[in-house]
């Protein structure tokens, strides 16, 4: 196999599957990436088993064939590669090599033969989404960390995928137990009946998040569509392909609290700066920040022997009666640093209810955050 390509290009393609490839499986062989030669083109294949990318780029080749070799490595190289053009071939010992007239590498790969055979998605319907849409979506869905706990029953802490037929949206909500977030996106054109089957929902891995983030992070449209148990993400020449989670996802509704009739509105970048401040004192043993709201102020105080203590007021009506809780503040700025409104509105009333988070501006967003124990 011998090619030649623009360095831009190959650095798209392996930069997309550098997530994927990272992860921990019991074959070493996925933590490669498959590269196919053949006509004017190379197509990019990397899969952990449960998500899979492929992707084809144009190349001038000599030679076809197919090698794997290790994607970070592989990355790293073409990253720091000081010509624009790179050329790749395999040589008789089989190694790679990777050069031009100055620089060389060669690199051991493992057998073409031995790499997961990637899903055939063929005859699909697919359905057109804005892909600054879909980004903004996945942003505020995209809750970081997660429990490791629940990881033997991924449905409950999966990304839930719901087809809204009278709206012409899809919606998608995440629960790491703590804290929730639901938001919808608009679609461009009226899918079939069944596009997510008799239900009308189906359950994602989290961890195709930043996956469809890399594939959409241009802001073009991309489709999406089902296969089977495959839940597909593509752009005319990338797909990406994720195992949909099997299990019923709980009712979410349950969790979002319902009459809550007292809030507070703040603005959004001095709340931030506020919350990130205050959370300067946050350690991995002591996470909780004391909420003190009264009629003219929220106060917001931590206590944390391993640091010291801090202690923060923002003026502000609330229309409750005054009370104390405790919350994690970071899940406060994980919910309101993706709103494009420029005001957040706290619906809140106890210790012992979960808050809503919400913008004017957000109309199709919303986060709940459950207060600790005092």
């Amino acid at each position: 196999m011998q090619f030649t390509i623009n360095k831009s290009d190959f650095v798209e393609g392996i930069s997309k599957v550098q997530g994927i490839s990272s992860r921990k499986t019991p074959f070493v062989i996925t933590q490669h990436v498959k590269i196919t030669a053949e006509k004017d083109a190379i197509s990019i294949e990397a899969t952990d088993l449960e998500v899979a990318f492929r992707g084809t780029y144009k190349a001038d080749v000599k030679d076809f064939g197919v090698i794997t070799i290790p994607a970070k490595k592989l990355y790293e190289i073409i990253r720091e590669f000081p010509s624009e053009t790179i050329a790749c071939k395999v040589m008789k010992n089989g190694w790679v090599e990777i050069a031009d007239t100055k620089v060389q590498y060669q690199m051991v790969g493992m057998d073409p033969n031995d790499f997961p055979s990637l899903p055939e998605i063929k005859d699909i319907p697919f359905i057109s989404v804005d892909g600054k849409a879909l980004l903004d979506a996945i942003e505020k869905v995209d809750l970081s960390g997660g429990l490791t706990s629940e990881e033997k029953r991924p449905h409950l802490i999966g990304l839930l995928l719901e087809y809204l037929k009278d709206e012409g949206a899809i919606r998608f909500v995440s629960t790491d137990g703590n804290r929730l977030a639901k938001v919808e996106c608009a679609l461009k054109e009226k899918p079939q009946d069944d596009f997510l089957g008799a239900e009308s929902k189906v359950i994602l891995h989290k961890k195709i998040l930043p996956e469809i983030r890399r594939i959409v992070e241009s802001g073009k449209d991309v489709k999406i569509g089902l296969s089977e148990r495959y839940f597909v993400v593509g752009l005319e020449t990338e797909t990406l392909i994720c195992v949909m989670v099997e299990g019923d996802y709980p009712d979410y509704n349950l969790v979002i609290p319902k009459e809550i009739e007292t809030f507070f509105n703040v603005e959004k970048s001095m709340f931030h700066s506020v919350l990130r401040r205050i959370s300067i004192f946050i350690s991995e043993n002591y996470r909780a920040v004391r909420f003190k709201l009264e009629n003219d102020k929220l106060t917001l105080y931590i206590v944390n022997p391993e640091i010291g203590e801090s202690k923060e007021e923002v003026n502000l009506v609330f229309n409750g009666q005054p009370f104390e809780a405790l919350f994690n503040p970071r899940f406060f700025i994980d919910a309101i640093a993706p709103m494009s409104s420029e005001t957040v509105r706290v619906r809140i009333e106890s210790d012992k209810k979960g808050c809503i988070v919400e913008g004017d501006d957000d109309p199709s967003y919303l986060s709940v955050i459950m207060p600790m124990r005092m």
